[in-house]
């Protein structure tokens, strides 16, 4: 299927897919992660615990691109309710490395099942070329946006 875009109808277009899409993720996030007592928020921390092992709170700020404050309010209800632990090795709150508990392993195994499974239903009518295409302008878009920010910022 072939469209042309009108130069006036990038933003609105841009911005209510990117919203669209961000809204369809967080409920299918809620709806998951209700029955199992989390938040559609605790799903990022779980999965990358889950998918790169024990990090520090800074990092896991960094790979989900929030702030610290955010992160640690989800560290918090994640260790009260053992799903991770943290290394007290380490003094720094920021450095101790989060630890997956058994529980949180079994968690976060069921999420990454269930990411893996909406990828592939809400992406199967692309073919490799497509969705390579999709990635790379959406990974573009994203540099030239951070590039904006950082300008604006001088």
């Amino acid at each position: 299927m072939e469209f042309t875009i009108k130069v006036e109808n990038i933003f609105s277009i841009f911005t209510n897919l990117i919203t669209n899409i961000q809204r369809c993720i967080n409920k299918i996030k809620d709806t998951n992660m209700k029955a199992l007592g989390l938040k559609s928020g605790h799903v990022s921390c779980l999965y990358y615990l889950y998918k790169i092992g024990p990090m520090s709170q800074a990092r896991l700020c960094e790979i989900c691109e929030e702030d610290k404050s955010a992160i640690s309010r989800k560290v918090e209800f994640l260790t009260q309710n053992d799903y991770v632990e943290k290394n007290s090795f380490d003094d720094g709150k920021y450095k101790q490395p989060i630890i997956l508990t058994k529980k949180g392993k079994e968690i976060s195994e069921f999420i990454s099942d269930k990411i893996n499974e909406v990828i592939q239903k809400a992406d199967s009518e692309l073919n490799d070329k497509d969705r390579q295409i999709l990635y790379a302008s959406l990974e573009k878009i994203n540099d030239k946006l951070k590039k904006i920010i950082n300008e604006e910022k001088k």
